[in-house]
């Protein structure tokens, strides 16, 4: 039993490990390429680290990738001092590993790419390559490292949205490079700030969207019978009170990813087509059946008690 636990422990963590590294390079490699293909020869202000790099590059006579090094490691003693070592430890890859794929991307001819394309069109491609890039990193449990570390912390010590936070410190960085460079680029920047904020909030969450399902009805017992059984949803039963008759009831809690919802407001509606359904957006779930195998926590359901 001892060595079954623990191989399975080993490929969990393997498996988990594995993803984190698979979109940690994914993700860093979608960023420097924005900066190396559209952000540098565009001459667009950036936000983060590397708007920070920029800015210090009219003042330090050094490589964009050596100055976005120095930043980011200042900034991973700053998310290790204030989140510990685990989260230190996610982010400690895209510390090395991003201003390594940005060298690699500076020595490529990759600038002349998009040089007669549309600014506009390009802005727009700039902000999704680099908002699709973090939160294909942040869905993972990951950081970016940079300017992503400030945001994670009033993330995890405020509930502060990530989004949001990226926003503020984002506009700041432009702000201070538009006192420094004059307002050249400033629309275009701020439409990549703006739009990199709604792709990472999108990306964090796409694939994993879920709804919140209240479900009010006489034959409780035979719904939760369905969800339970054919459905592969959890239920928790609520005690109610119908505010017409005053009549003492239960009404089931049920949360679903989105796709499936279809299929059980259905099989719910046909076991009773005058259950009164209510429906809601959840943007994360953590428990057995969703951050849990269920195979694994579940607990075995047997028969109710009389």
């Amino acid at each position: 039993m001892g060595p079954e636990r623990d191989g399975a422990s080993m490929k969990g963590f393997a498996r988990e490990h594995g993803k984190l590294l698979l979109f940690t390079l994914i993700g860093n490699t979608m960023l420097a390429f924005a900066v190396c293909a559209f952000v540098v020869p565009q001459g667009y202000m950036l936000g983060g680290a590397g708007g920070i790099a920029l800015g210090l590059q009219a003042v330090l006579p050094l490589r964009l990738s050596v100055l976005t090094a120095m930043i980011n490691s200042a900034l991973f003693l700053l998310g290790w001092g204030c989140l510990g070592w685990r989260f230190a430890a996610r982010s400690l890859l895209s510390t090395v590993v991003y201003p390594v794929i940005l060298a690699v991307f500076e020595t490529l001819p990759v600038d002349t790419l998009f040089a007669g394309e549309d600014k506009l069109l390009c802005a727009v491609y700039t902000a999704l390559l680099m908002g699709c890039g973090i939160g294909l990193v942040v869905r993972e449990g990951g950081s970016t490292g940079g300017m992503d570390i400030p945001p994670c912390i009033l993330l995890q010590k405020k509930g502060i949205p990530l989004g949001k936070s990226l926003l503020f410190f984002d506009g700041l960085i432009l702000l201070l490079q538009i006192l420094s460079k004059g307002m050249d680029g400033m629309l275009y920047s701020l439409l990549i700030v703006a739009l990199t904020s709604a792709a990472v909030d999108y990306t964090a969450v796409s694939g994993e969207q879920k709804v919140e399902i209240f479900i009010i009805s006489e034959l409780y017992e035979q719904i939760r019978t369905e969800i339970l059984n054919n459905q592969d949803a959890g239920v928790t039963l609520l005690d109610i009170e119908t505010g017409y008759l005053g009549e003492k009831s239960k009404a089931i809690l049920s949360v679903v990813y989105a796709k499936k919802y279809p299929e059980l407001r259905d099989a719910v509606l046909k076991i009773d087509p005058r259950a009164f359904l209510v429906t809601s957006d959840v943007k994360n779930v953590n428990g057995v059946g969703y951050t849990l195998s269920r195979a694994e926590h579940a607990p075995k359901i047997g028969p109710k008690k009389a």
